[in-house]
This record gives C-alpha cells, sequence and structure tokens, in this order.
C-alpha cells in the first residue's frame, strides 16, 4: 500500500518538472522570436581592384627560326651543339663534307693563274701588234709623198696600203683577245666566289641569337633541304603561350596588358605580356588566340601548359564582397544598416574581380552594409548587427 502511494507521488513529480521545462522552453522561445534579428554587417572600404581573366594556353616560340642546309647533298661530319644550347649569331652549329668543293677551289685557282697568263700575253700580243701597225702607217704615210712627187710606182703604194690595213686588222684582233682573255678572268672569279660561297655553306651557322629546341641533324647523315629542318632555334630565346580565350571574352583582352603565368614545375609564375590578339575565332569551339609574350632568358619546354591570369583593368575605390550586393530587375542594390535600421540602396558597380566587386556610386566609405544581402531581411527592418572583423572580411 505505501509503495503504490510513494509511486504515484513520484509519478506526479516527474510530471510537474516536466512540465516546467516545457513552460520555460517556450517561454525563451517566444523572448526569441520578439528579439531584433541578428546580422553580420561589414564596413565598406576604400582599395584597389583588379579584373582579372584566367586563361589557359601551350607554349610556343616567339619566332621559331629553322635551320637547313643551303647545300645539297654533303655527309655530316660534325655536330657542335645540342638542344637546349643558347648560341649566337653565327655560331658554327654543324659541319658538311667539304672535300669535293675543296678540289674545285684548287682547280679554278689554277685556271685563274692561266687566265692571268692569258691577259699578260694578250696585252703583249697588243703591243706588238701596235707597233707593227705604226711602221706599216709610217711606210704608207713615206709613199704617199713620193708618189705625189712621181718617185714612187702604184705598185708601191698598194703594198704599203696592205701592209697598214693587215697590221690595223692584226692591232684589233689583239685588243680583242685581251678582251676575251679579261672576260674568262672575271667568269673564274665568278666562279671562286660561288666555291668559296659553297665552302662557307659547309658550315652550318645559327642566323640568330637563341636557344635550339630541336635538333634532327645526325653525323653521317646527308643534307638537304627537303628533309626536316637540322636545327630549331628560338629567336633571342623568346617565347610567349598561346592562350585561348572564349569569343565573348576576346574584346576585354588588349595588347599590353600584364599577366601572371603558373606552369607545373616552376615554383614562381612567369611575367608575362599581351602581345597580340587574334582577329579569328574558331567557328567550332568559338575560342580566339591571345599571344602572351614572357620574359626573355625564361625557357619553358615548348608545348607545355600554362595557365595566365591577365589583368584587364586596375582601379581604387569602395569594393564590397559580390555576397553584399543583390542583382536584380531594377539593378545592383546594396543593404545599408543605419541605426539598426535596414536600408535598401541601389548603387553603380564597376571593376569585378573573382569575390569583389567595385562601387563606383552609392556608397560612401566607413558605412556598414549586411555581408549576405538579400537572405534574411527587408528594407526598414529593425536588426542587431554584428560587425565582421578584418580578417573574417
Amino acid at each position: 500500500m505505501k509503495s503504490s502511494v510513494f509511486a504515484a507521488l513520484l509519478s506526479s513529480l516527474l510530471a510537474g518538472t516536466a512540465m516546467v521545462n516545457i513552460t520555460h522552453a517556450e517561454t525563451a522561445a517566444a523572448k526569441t522570436d520578439a528579439g531584433n534579428p541578428v546580422v553580420t554587417v561589414l564596413e565598406a572600404k576604400t582599395k584597389a581592384i583588379a579584373s582579372n581573366l584566367t586563361v589557359t594556353g601551350s607554349f610556343a616560340a616567339g619566332e621559331l627560326v629553322l635551320v637547313s642546309p643551303q647545300i645539297e647533298g654533303l655527309a655530316i661530319t660534325e655536330i657542335l651543339a645540342e638542344e637546349g644550347d643558347v648560341v649566337k649569331k653565327g655560331q658554327v652549329l654543324a659541319k658538311l663534307s667539304s672535300d669535293a668543293v675543296d678540289i674545285k677551289i684548287l682547280q679554278t685557282k689554277a685556271a685563274i693563274i692561266r687566265g692571268d697568263a692569258n691577259i699578260k700575253q694578250a696585252e703583249n700580243q697588243i703591243e706588238q701588234a701596235q707597233i707593227n701597225n705604226d711602221r706599216a702607217q709610217a711606210d704608207l704615210n713615206r709613199t704617199k709623198k713620193l708618189r705625189s712627187s712621181g718617185v714612187s710606182t702604184v705598185e708601191q703604194f698598194d703594198q704599203r696600203q696592205a701592209a697598214a690595213d693587215l697590221t690595223t686588222a692584226q692591232l684589233q684582233a689583239a685588243n680583242l683577245s685581251l678582251d676575251l682573255a679579261k672576260a674568262d678572268r672575271l667568269s673564274l672569279d665568278a666562279q671562286m666566289k660561288d666555291l668559296l660561297l659553297q665552302k662557307s655553306r659547309t658550315e652550318i651557322v645559327a642566323p640568330v641569337d637563341g636557344y635550339i629546341s630541336r635538333r634532327t641533324a645526325q653525323v653521317g647523315g646527308i643534307a638537304s633541304a627537303s628533309r626536316d629542318p637540322m636545327f630549331n632555334i628560338v629567336a633571342n630565346s623568346t617565347l610567349k603561350l598561346l592562350a585561348e580565350v572564349a569569343e565573348s571574352d576576346l574584346p576585354k583582352v588588349k595588347v599590353g596588358q600584364k599577366a601572371s603565368i603558373v606552369v607545373n614545375g616552376l615554383k614562381k609564375p612567369i611575367d608575362g605580356e599581351v602581345k597580340l590578339v587574334s582577329r579569328e575565332v574558331n567557328e567550332t569551339t568559338r575560342i580566339g588566340i591571345a599571344h602572351i609574350r614572357i620574359a626573355e632568358g625564361t625557357q619553358v619546354p615548348l608545348g607545355s601548359f600554362g595557365r595566365a591570369t591577365i589583368a584587364l583593368a586596375a582601379s581604387e575605390g569602395v569594393v564590397l564582397p559580390l555576397t553584399a550586393v543583390t542583382f536584380g530587375e531594377d539593378g545592383p542594390t546594396v543593404q545599408v544598416v543605419e541605426n539598426n535600421k535596414v536600408k535598401v540602396r541601389k548603387v553603380i558597380t564597376g571593376l569585378v574581380s573573382t569575390s569583389e566587386i567595385e562601387i563606383t556610386d552609392g556608397l560612401k566609405p566607413g558605412e556598414s552594409v549586411v555581408a549576405r544581402a538579400g537572405t534574411f531581411v527587408r528594407d526598414g527592418d529593425t536588426v542587431t548587427a554584428v560587425k565582421m572583423t578584418d580578417a573574417s572580411q
């Protein structure tokens, strides 16, 4: 009997305690509903902002120079440069066999000596013919005087005239022989110049400063311009990133804009600058190409992948996180908190980065703005503002 009474009393006590707890919970809930909403606000500050565009592409030579032989059919005897070597203009990269050219040079030298002798001989013949012609002309003149006085006969006069005509013809022939000898000598000079040019071309030289990106030449191979170039040289060691840009972004990219390029395997980004924007867009992919030249002396394997961030524009003004701006049919707005009251205000925006946006009009530095606009409160609401720390911003 006593046990039943004790159990009933304990049950009533527990039930009363539960009712008290429920009443306290309801009271606390009522107080929360009656209080002002708590919102996080941040202070509008003036700072720098940049509008960037991230693009990707492959590295290529700023100017790729193909080095091929200028003489055909000669064997490669020596390789003096390898891939990756930095070379100077005029530096010998490889040598070709010059034996056949050397023999022709010796033969031409001998022919030049004979040509000089022929010229000397023709000059001597002219001198002798001139002497004979002068003598024949003198005899003819004397005969003319004697004939006028009746001393000389017609037969003597005809003989002197024939002799003078003969020596004149001989003098003309001697002069012609000299001209022919000189012409032959000039031809030999031209032939020698050609052979010396061929000789010089047996040395394959770098036409520009730069570094060798590829070598196909092999000792024992036959040099031919119809085959692959013997060497590929990146002129002045200058590379560029052929960055793929979406058609919609292409008008934003301008020559002279700076870029920061991330390359796999390199610890630091590479500085670059837009040097050319393609005026052609691929009809299928709707992608255009921007040529971003990188700093001289930076060697990156041709064809490797790069990710570039192009600085499209930069400014300094009032800047907010993108979450603090609402974009609606009437344009962008922010929620300004003044004296714990929310006021929706229209603003004009400027540059946009990946996480921030510039406010060019409608908001002053120092004003408090709801950090996440348009989610919990409306225009005119009374709120409890909690300021976001600088670290959180």
